[in-house]
């Protein structure tokens, strides 16, 4: 039973040896986007463009594998740039687990003083001067 993440033929395929590998058709699908860019159709592009990584993404053998891992990253967080909506979903999900952390463990409820540390030259002596401002007020 081949694996179910693997590129296999179809079903019906007549001759399973003949069927191209990925490297074959991500090739075929980057030819067929520079024609449709140069023919200044970009939303056709833009398809040939999604099926280029996606099979840059599934070849085992042309394609090293922090590459088809940085491109399944690039998938799942956009798909390769071109789905809007799922670029938006993370981006909602990141504004809510960070209001989520800010509910949860707040901001500091005063502010760290600052210490200014000098020497004085006549005697050599080390001073720490404390500054604390107050907050502003209104009038």
């Amino acid at each position: 039973m081949p694996e179910p993440r693997r590129w296999r033929t179809g079903p019906h395929h007549p001759d399973p040896a003949r069927t191209p590998d990925p490297d074959d058709v991500a090739a075929l699908y980057r030819q067929l986007r520079k024609a449709f860019e140069d023919g200044k159709n970009e939303p056709g592009a833009a398809d040939f463009y999604y099926g280029e990584c996606e099979m840059r993404r599934h070849d085992r053998t042309g394609t090293p594998k922090t590459e088809r891992r940085l491109l399944w990253a690039y998938w799942l967080l956009s798909g390769y740039g071109l789905r809007a909506s799922r670029a938006l979903g993370w981006l909602a999900a990141a504004m809510l687990t960070t209001i989520l952390l800010l509910m949860a463990f707040g901001l500091p409820a005063s502010s760290p003083k600052q210490e200014a540390t000098g020497t004085v030259p006549a005697g050599g002596g080390k001073v720490t001067f404390v500054i604390d401002k107050q907050d502003p007020k209104n009038p």
